[in-house]
This record gives structure tokens, sequence and C-alpha cells, in this order.
């Protein structure tokens, strides 16, 4: 009697062919997906005249922008967030601010921003950013002066 030579099973060895491919592949990145969103308030006021040092690559934007001779970081955090999630950033003065990525295309990334005083709402808007850019807002009052917002975006 022949004996018959085992052929295995169909489409074994395009298995493993397979698999190394997936693993291979380009898998899209999560971080694609994400936002950084940094959020800095400093408070500026005409109260003597100084700039906190922590200020120094932004300080000649501050001064062409507003009309204060002093400058101080008071607060800085930062989140990752995910595409149309809110993150929030509790600001100086029991004030929230709230940033929701709407989307990234490039270079470029949309928020919306929301910064309310308990139930009063102060703004709500959607800012355009370079991914790596910044927007300074001037915002509320704040003890003898205001908040300025630094909002970034990676």
């Amino acid at each position: 009697m022949a004996r018959r030579k085992s052929q295995g099973r169909p489409g074994a060895p395009a298995l493993p062919i397979l698999l190394l491919l997936l693993l291979l592949a380009p898998v899209p990145s999560e971080a694609a997906n994400t936002v950084s969103v940094e959020v800095g308030a400093v408070y500026a006021s005409n109260e003597g005249r100084s700039m906190d040092p922590a200020l120094g690559i932004i300080r000649g934007k501050l001064q062409s922008m507003f009309n204060y001779t002093s400058y101080r970081m008071l607060d800085r955090k930062r989140r990752a967030l995910a595409i149309g999630e809110t993150g929030e950033f509790e600001l100086p003065g029991r004030r929230m601010m709230r940033a929701t990525p709407l989307s990234t295309e490039r270079n470029k990334v949309r928020l919306t921003i929301r910064i309310s005083d308990g139930p009063r709402n102060l703004l709500t808007t959607t800012l355009g950013l370079s991914r790596g850019g910044m927007v300074l807002v001037g915002g509320p009052s704040h003890q003898a002066g205001v908040l300025i917002l630094i909002i970034s975006a990676e």
C-alpha cells in the first residue's frame, strides 16, 4: 500500500506570515487622538515692578499685550485629553476652566474653552492652535489685578 505524504492543514503556512505582517503593520497611535493641554495662570498687577523668571520666554508678549508692571506665575497644570473628552483646570479665585479638544488635523488643534466662576459663565470660546502654540487670554479680576491665562496644546 502506498503511503500518502502528509500535506498538513490548508492555510497553515500563511498563518505565521499573516501574524508577522500584522506585527509589522503600522498601528494608529493613540497619541494622535490625544491632546496635551496646559494652562498657566499669571497674576498681573501694577503693584511693584517684577517679572517672574518662569515667564521669561513670553515676557515680551505679556508686556506688549497687557499694561501691567508686575507678572507672577501662580499655577501651571497639564492634562492629556482624548478628542471629545473634557478636562477641568482649577484656577485661582475658585474659578474653573474646562477644555475639550474637538479635533486635530495635522499640526492644528481645536479646543472649546469654558471659564466659570461658580455657576456664572465668564467665557465660552473655541480656539484654533498650532500644536505647541499658545494663546494668552486676559481673564477675570484677581486681588488687585487680573489673571492672564496661558493656554497651549500639543
